[in-house]
Parts: C-alpha cells; sequence; structure tokens
C-alpha cells in the first residue's frame, strides 16, 4: 500500500503481535531515493557515533545518533534526516532489519523502483564501517563508511 507520505508501506508492527515500534503501527519508504551516491559517514571524518540498533524499530535512534555525533554535513543519516517528502519531516535511514524488510517486502516484488546497489544502512559495524544490504542479490555485509551507496530514507506513523 502507499502510506500517507506518499511513500510504500514494507511493514505493519500489528502482524506478529509484537510491539516492536513503539507508537506506531507501519514503516514507509521514501517513493524515491534521497540520493543514489553518497557516505555513510560525514566527510572522510571516522568517529563511533553508537548507531548500533540492528531491529525494526532502531532506525530513528541510529539515525539520530549519528547526526549528533558527526554533526551538519552531507552525509546519509543527515540527507533522511533533513528530508521533508509529502508534508512529512519525520524520515530517518533504516536499520539493518529494516532495510532488510525494505528488501524482501519491496524490492523483491518490483515495487519502490529500487536500484540493484547495495544501500546504506543507519547500523554502524565499527569504526570504519557500516551495515550495508545489497538489492541486487540480497546479501548484507560491512562496508567502508567511506564509500557512496544510495539511500532510501523511512518513517515510522
Amino acid at each position: 500500500d502507499v502510506g500517507p507520505a506518499g511513500g510504500w508501506i514494507f511493514y505493519d508492527d500489528e502482524a506478529d503481535g509484537v510491539d516492536n515500534i513503539a507508537g506506531a503501527r507501519y514503516l514507509e519508504a521514501a517513493p524515491s531515493d534521497q540520493s543514489a551516491e553518497i557516505m555513510w559517514t560525514n566527510g572522510y571524518n571516522y568517529v563511533l557515533t553508537g548507531a548500533t540498533g540492528t531491529g525494526i524499530g532502531t532506525g530513528q535512534n541510529n539515525t539520530t545518533a549519528i547526526v549528533t555525533a558527526q554533526g551538519i554535513g552531507s552525509y546519509a543519516a543527515q540527507l533522511c534526516n533533513d528530508l521533508t517528502e509529502g508534508g512529512y519531516s519525520d524520515w530517518f535511514l533504516p536499520s539493518k532489519d529494516e532495510l532488510n524488510l525494505m528488501y524482501q517486502n519491496l524490492k523483491l516484488f518490483g515495487v519502490g523502483g529500487f536500484a540493484d546497489l547495495g544501500y546504506w544502512s543507519s547500523t554502524e559495524a565499527s569504526e570504519t564501517n557500516a551495515w550495508i544490504r545489497f538489492f541486487d542479490i540480497g546479501n548484507e555485509g560491512n562496508f567502508g563508511k567511506f564509500n557512496t551507496s544510495p539511500i532510501r530514507a523511512v518513517r515510522a506513523f
């Protein structure tokens, strides 16, 4: 389904009877990518951000931690954090597991216009690496934060 911001709903929190997203029921992916090539880190400065949440419902906290640690700049989490789309400004970079759900529930069904590339998650793996999901083959892995990859913001409602 299409969400209130015009994006694609890819998760219903009530489907499994477990409350993963406090205060919200759905996760919605933005209707298109926010960038085709952007670094995870703010320039070539490496810093541990504490954005280690992997689960459903942790993307917003990860994004806040990244932006707080790295400050103003042009990087993945900041771009999602600053996004206003469809009249909403509560977007964030998805966690590793949220990104996996986007792949499983949207990309595999040909929905959302995703590129066959690796998308950044908000989940940090180390000082130099963050988690990425490859939307061409479905694998995930650690990728150097200074590399560029596409991003797709999400929001909970």
